[in-house]
């Protein structure tokens, strides 16, 4: 199934449609980035050694967490948090704090274009949720997966996830 924007068909911009995902809660380890990071796994990786001494197990991918709706400025614009999901009572440092989010409903869709272009998937997801009836939260997520093939090699997955109120 197909949908675009205001109903109209517009076969340059068909996409598959956005699924709905129960997030549950999130404790969030990470670090803040001025704007959308030119080398987020260096970033990654600093934040797994910051935490490597703590009694939390970090888990799932490297996740960039923007806590306001992007802008037509571009994403050398875009503040965002860069570290991963963890479990357990994890302690702040100097360079990676903690964060909770509770009750995460999503509407997720992998992103297929360049960079410049994340914004535009932020907006058909967030415009797919206000059609659905939801309230859109202020913050959004990239999820940078690494899925190896069979043939052994290694795909890259962006995938961004909108969060909502229900």
């Amino acid at each position: 199934m197909y949908w675009t924007k205001s109903g109209a068909a517009y076969p340059a911009e068909r996409m598959a449609d956005p699924r709905m995902r129960f997030e549950g809660n999130l404790r969030l380890a990470s670090t803040h980035s001025d704007a959308y990071p030119q080398n987020a796994e260096h970033i990654f990786d600093l934040v797994l050694d910051d935490i490597s001494e703590q009694s939390i197990n970090p888990y799932g991918p490297l996740v960039l967490f923007f806590n306001l709706p992007p802008d037509d400025q571009g994403p050398g614009n875009w503040p965002c948090q860069v570290g991963t999901a963890i479990t357990g009572l994890g302690r702040a440092t100097e360079l990676v704090y903690i964060e909770d989010y509770r009750n995460l409903h999503a509407l997720v869709l992998n992103h297929l274009s360049p960079i410049k272009d994340l914004a535009q998937t932020y907006r058909r997801l967030r415009d797919h949720a206000l059609a659905m009836g939801f309230r859109v939260r202020p913050y959004w997520r990239i999820a940078l997966r690494r899925q190896r093939l069979a043939d052994g090699n290694v795909f890259p997955q962006c995938e961004v996830s909108v969060f909502l109120d229900r």
